[in-house]
């Protein structure tokens, strides 16, 4: 196991972990007069719990003291962070996770073992990142088994007074509603979500919709220029 940066491999045996095999939802649905039961509205992925028990590879002429200590520390992070369990290490897979309880390690000798358990608040787990550059309408396969949200970098080919980025498969465009020329930046960040001109917020169209790329082949149409597309490929699982 890593977390945070830190390989507890060395310290702790953590191949015994636990986890769903999907995140659990939460349904939303509503009363419709003059209908039986409830309608759907949506559905919404809750937290995924992984629960990893991590028994101590020490030997008796340890000061296992001092081992506690060395864990505590390295355990402790305050903000989400990079979690690859040994499972899905050579797959490439993390996940953003806060350990939200430590176990019993205060009670821990050098046979000792705890659970511990992280808390993936987004449950989808991060792949690999991956780009491609484009112009006019181009396919980009994106790997994954769940969708992704890019960030778009666009060179315009000359000075114009709209740029639109559309995704040719569901119809959704971002259309930055300002002039930019050749020379000027343009960035499209689907998950923010929002749109720069060298750096500084740029203005979209009412009806733009930012959009994520799905598993596959995506046709994306850039209208002037040449475009950079970045994104992680994301896995459910």
């Amino acid at each position: 196991m890593i977390y945070n940066g830190f390989d507890f491999g060395p310290w702790f045996d953590t191949r015994l972990m636990t986890r769903s095999l999907l995140p659990d939802y939460d349904i939303t649905t509503r009363t419709v007069p003059g209908t039986p039961g409830e309608r759907f509205m949506r559905a919404d992925l809750k937290p995924l719990s992984i629960d990893v028990t991590a028994a101590f590879r020490a030997r008796p002429t340890d000061d296992m003291a001092a081992v506690r200590r060395l864990m505590a520390s390295r355990l402790l992070c305050l903000k989400e962070a990079d979690l690859w369990l040994d499972d899905e290490r050579h797959l490439g897979l993390r996940y953003k996770a806060v350990l939200t309880s430590p176990g019993e390690l205060d009670t821990l000798w050098h046979t000792g073992e705890a659970t511990l358990t992280f808390t993936a608040y987004d449950p989808i787990a991060y792949g690999a990142d991956a780009q491609a550059t484009f112009s006019g309408t181009s396919s980009l396969q994106v790997g994954g088994t769940f969708r992704t949200y890019p960030v778009v970098t666009i060179t315009p080919g000359g000075n114009t007074s709209t740029l639109r980025l559309t995704n040719m498969d569901t119809g959704q465009y971002v259309q930055v509603d300002q002039a930019v020329s050749a020379s000027t930046p343009v960035v499209i960040d689907m998950a923010a979500p929002q749109a720069t001109v060298s750096g500084s917020a740029a203005r979209v169209t009412f009806d733009s919709d930012f959009f994520s790329l799905e598993p596959g082949a995506n046709a994306l149409r850039v209208s002037s220029g040449t475009a950079v597309a970045r994104w992680t490929e994301r896995y459910v699982g």
